[in-house]
């Protein structure tokens, strides 16, 4: 090992990692969903499904996939299990059989409305610890990290 090599091991925090601390932030916003949010069955990449199939009313497997940023294979089993709970339903598109279209029932419907507003405010008690300018600040850099 050279020098350098040591020097750079000596000097990694992890603690100071950018992948440390999105991870950190995740946890503790996904530990808010899990308080505010009275469904033990009900994780928050589930409600973000729900949400962005709310706002589309209707929406391919891929369409949902790419808003979500949830890949393919993943977004199946997500969709499965809603589908379980009889919160959406999943058909053919008419127009092309290989593509599943992804819309709520009236139970997933009640639960979006339901839930809306205390996702809102997760997303404020993961902000809180944040001052106004750099709550600007945090979502514009996150934004930009994700781009």
């Amino acid at each position: 090992m050279t020098e350098t090599n040591d020097t750079t091991y000596a000097t990694y925090n992890l603690h100071e990692q950018i992948g440390h601390l999105l991870r950190r932030a995740y946890q503790r916003h996904t530990s808010l969903f899990q308080t505010i949010i009275p469904d033990d069955h009900l994780t928050s990449v589930q409600f973000a499904v729900l949400a962005t199939v709310f706002r589309e009313k209707e929406g391919s497997l891929i369409h949902i996939g790419r808003i979500t940023a949830i890949d393919h294979a993943t977004l199946r089993g997500i969709c499965s299990r809603l589908k379980q709970r009889g919160l959406i339903n999943i058909r053919d598109n008419p127009d092309d059989r290989r593509e599943r279209l992804l819309s709520l029932s009236e139970k997933g419907m009640e639960m979006v409305r339901t839930y809306l507003p205390q996702a809102a405010r997760v997303s404020e008690l993961t902000l809180e610890p944040l001052d106004a300018c750099e709550r600007i600040a945090a979502l514009h850099v996150l934004r930009k990290l994700a781009e």
